[in-house]
């Protein structure tokens, strides 16, 4: 029974270049209660996105990546075929450059985070996306 609730499990689509922030992002997110697929950057994220991930209901984007950045990355979301392109898409940064804001908004993002990333911000953030969801008790 364990493995059937954990294939039902929501996914987040988690994108951040710096490993141990990858690693903290995604710890965050499974104490809520998510299922995650981790990526080193934008590419990589757009071809699990393009292969199709079981489950995915958000993504949480770091902005400054190399390869493929978080805007490149909402931009391919958006404009792709995908039943998926109007998901919830979250950028996170410390940058907050004008000309990154404005890009972001007219291509729909939903949400920022700005870092550090904290427990209490993702959660309420994802709380804000999802006010229906039945959230475990967890210790920050």
């Amino acid at each position: 029974m364990a493995e059937e609730e954990k294939a039902q499990k929501d996914t987040i689509l988690v994108v951040e270049d710096s490993a141990p922030n990858r690693r903290i992002l995604t710890h965050l997110i499974e104490k809520l209660g998510f299922d995650t697929v981790a990526c080193a950057d934008g590419k990589e994220a757009w071809e699990a996105f393009q292969k199709g991930i079981p489950n995915l209901v958000t993504v949480v984007s770091d902005i400054m990546m190399p390869n493929m950045d978080g805007i490149e990355l909402l931009e391919a979301v958006r404009t792709s075929e995908s039943d998926k392109k109007d998901i919830p898409f979250y950028l996170c940064t410390a940058v907050m450059d004008k000309e990154y804001i404005l890009k972001s908004k007219q291509l729909g993002v939903d949400a920022y985070i700005v870092k550090p990333i904290t427990f209490d911000k993702l959660k309420n953030k994802l709380k804000s996306t999802f006010p229906d969801r039945k959230w475990p008790r967890v210790a920050a």
